[in-house]
């Protein structure tokens, strides 16, 4: 883990969020960005709906089905978008945030770790 570079980290990242995405959604987010910054890990995630979604998304009250249930869905499966996120970046999430905009697709997650990842790849733990 010590050899990765930031962008190897970022790239597992994003590749774990992937899975897991498709894991609870059947459908992995069309783009996903992922960003370390010390204890911190921001991913954004777009083009995430599928195309029940999509439909809905194009009516208030779909929009609005569309939060509620992916709200629930995070609620219950936190848990395992911790365990993906632990499992890429060798350290335990304390706890994450997450929001979704359904106008546009896109959603934001902040895992915040146990340990400054910075420090790790630069090698002064």
């Amino acid at each position: 883990m010590d050899t990765l570079t930031k962008e190897n980290l970022e790239l597992e990242v994003a590749n774990a969020i992937s899975r897991y995405h498709r894991d609870q959604q059947g459908r992995a987010p069309g783009r996903i960005k992922a960003s370390v910054t010390g204890n911190l890990i921001v991913v954004v995630t777009s083009e995430i709906y599928t195309p029940s979604e999509q439909q809905l998304s194009l009516h208030d009250d779909g929009r609005k089905a569309i939060k509620s249930a992916r709200r629930e869905l995070r609620s219950l499966t936190r848990d395992h978008a911790h365990s993906a996120i632990a499992g890429s970046c060798g350290c335990p999430v304390l706890r994450s945030y997450w929001d979704l905009d359904v106008r546009v697709g896109e959603q934001v997650e902040v895992y915040i770790l146990a340990e400054d990842l910075d420090l790790r790849l630069s090698g002064t733990r």
